[in-house]
């Protein structure tokens, strides 16, 4: 019997957890491209049922690339979880908003990586990197390795970790990236 292996953590908090403080901003191409995914399914106008009137003119005028408070964040994502999707079309949600908002960030990992053997691991040691490029203000990621094939993410202080909706969604997210280094992610 395999002895089992103990958890490491590869990519801390960029401070103690205590200190990271909250999220102030979210990039909007985050946003656009999970509304994006629910035009496709044909959820939009549930959507805006449920997003508060007050949100309504700044989601639906949203180009992506630019700031806005996290509050348009947590809104977007509550009423997200308010349409009671099932958590599979929650995680292909994920992604594929994945695979749009990573997909040159990656791409550049990989390049980066290609000649030292890339995995999975490479990727996911690079999340506080682009957490960084899509919320401003606080809040931070930690990665730990449980084993060879299993991780850890911890996402503290963005504004809406505690809506169900997102953690599936961002389960998407991370499985699109790591499938850039093996064939199948969990």
């Amino acid at each position: 019997m395999a002895a089992r292996q103990s958890p490491e953590i590869l990519a801390p908090f960029p401070r103690p957890r205590h200190e990271l403080g909250l999220a102030t901003e979210v990039r909007t191409t985050l946003l656009v491209s999970s509304l994006q995914s629910l035009r496709k399914r044909g959820q939009l106008d549930r959507y805006l049922g449920h997003l508060p009137p007050e949100h309504h003119a700044t989601v639906q005028s949203m180009i992506a690339g630019l700031w806005v408070p996290i509050a348009v964040g947590r809104a977007h994502y509550l009423a997200c979880e308010a349409l009671d999707l099932p958590p599979s079309d929650i995680n292909a949600i994920g992604r594929e908003v994945g695979d749009r908002i990573e997909g040159t960030f990656l791409a550049t990992v990989v390049r980066m990586a290609g000649s030292v053997g890339a995995t999975p691991w490479t990727a996911l040691v690079q999340t506080q990197r682009l957490y960084q490029r899509v919320f401003r203000g606080g809040g931070g990621t930690c990665i730990t390795k449980l084993g060879p094939k299993d991780a850890r993410v911890q996402l503290a202080g963005y504004g809406f970790t505690d809506v169900p909706y997102f953690s599936y969604a961002m389960a998407g997210v991370f499985e699109i990236g790591a499938e850039l280094f093996c064939s199948k992610a969990y």
